[in-house]
């Protein structure tokens, strides 16, 4: 914009004419463009609760449960690689076989692979057999092509144990936090989101975050801020159906009165939330209704406030469980499952690019 003014000088009276340029900024916000989906595997069996991570040489993980059915024991922890940014992938590999669980209700669950700082790569799941539930761990000194014995998960002076691990674990000074859904007894429906902390993956200690009476699994993940050492936990209140926002200044240890960040749409299950350092950008992937559609939803203030996006599959298939891991500027890789049925059975995991583009 060219603007003009035009002045007197009163001693003088020349008259001095400015000329000059005026800009205005704004902020156009991205918008979110999907590729198109790609299937990762597909067979007769239940494949759900994927999990997606990139590795520093470059390589993509994505692991996930392999069962005869969402509700049966017969349930397997594996997982594929891709060596090109998530185009394609190769065999599947075997992180526990669950023979030892087929007598428990459910069996093996949610299968996180994570990698350490000191690039061995750690693998986190837990086992349902109704009131009793058991969280492992396990680890990798060559890249997942063979794996440790199982440790349990647990804060052995308080007897807590975790009944759900569904975040990455987050590596601060020396420091391992998990963050975890728990219950405090085997007879209440108390069930407290918070984290698990060690020094040296052998001995935890459980820090509260929250504490909502309900009869369900409790989801959750933990974001770094780097700048600040900021953790930022998200879960799902299900009683309410509502997300919550709390914060930690001292690496887990204590935390902030949870905040409800909910936002018009019907958030079901397991919100799963990537942070962009390139654009200090949250994406939050949920599911929209029971056995519904998936959708993303974008906050630009820390997941203080959240706008949905877009849509994820538009097939008649339900999108069930998902995760997001950033592979370049502005570019993400989409996981996630869908099945025909309740059962699950041919449940299947797919992938999509996610770009962001400016208009």
């Amino acid at each position: 914009m060219v603007q003009l003014k035009i002045n007197k000088n009163p001693k003088t009276g020349l008259i001095l004419i400015f000329l000059w340029h005026s800009l205005v900024f704004t902020q156009n916000k991205p918008t979110i463009v999907l590729g198109k989906e790609q299937i990762i595997t597909s067979d007769h069996y239940h494949n759900s609760f994927p999990s997606v991570i990139k590795l520093k040489e470059g390589s993509i993980i994505v692991s996930y449960r392999k069962s005869k059915g969402h509700l049966s024991p017969h349930a397997s922890a594996v997982y594929k690689t891709s060596s090109d940014n998530g185009y394609s992938y190769g065999e599947e590999f075997i992180v526990d076989d669950g023979k030892d669980f087929v007598k428990t209700k459910y069996g093996i669950r949610n299968l996180i692979v994570n990698e350490l700082n000191n690039g061995k790569l750690m693998a986190t799941y837990w086992v349902n057999d109704d009131q009793k539930r058991f969280a492992y761990y396990k680890i990798s000194h060559d890249m997942g092509h063979s794996w440790s014995d199982r440790h349990e998960i647990r804060d052995n002076s308080t007897s807590t144990f975790p009944v759900g691990i569904e975040g990455k674990i987050i590596e601060i000074n020396n420091e391992y936090i998990l963050p975890v859904f728990v219950k405090m007894d085997l007879i209440s429906n108390y069930v407290s989101a918070g984290v698990m902390i060690s020094t040296d993956l052998m001995n935890w200690s459980y820090y509260k975050v929250s504490q909502n009476k309900f009869n369900n699994n409790n989801e959750s993940v933990i974001l770094l801020n780097k700048k600040q050492n900021q953790l930022i936990y998200f879960y799902r209140n299900v009683t309410e159906n509502a997300l919550y926002r709390s914060v930690s200044q001292d690496v887990g240890r204590t935390w902030s009165d949870p905040e409800n960040v909910s936002f018009p749409g019907y958030i079901q299950s397991r919100p799963d939330v990537t942070f962009n350092p390139d654009n200090n950008q949250m994406y939050l992937l949920y599911r929209e209704g029971k056995y519904q559609t998936g959708a993303i939803a974008i906050s630009y203030d820390k997941g203080l406030s959240w706008e949905r996006d877009t849509g994820i599959q538009k097939d008649s298939t339900r999108f069930t469980y998902g995760g997001m891991v950033s592979i370049k500027r502005n570019k993400s890789l989409l996981i996630y499952s869908t099945e025909t049925n309740l059962n699950g059975v041919n449940s299947t995991i797919k992938n999509r690019f996610l770009r962001l583009k400016k208009d």
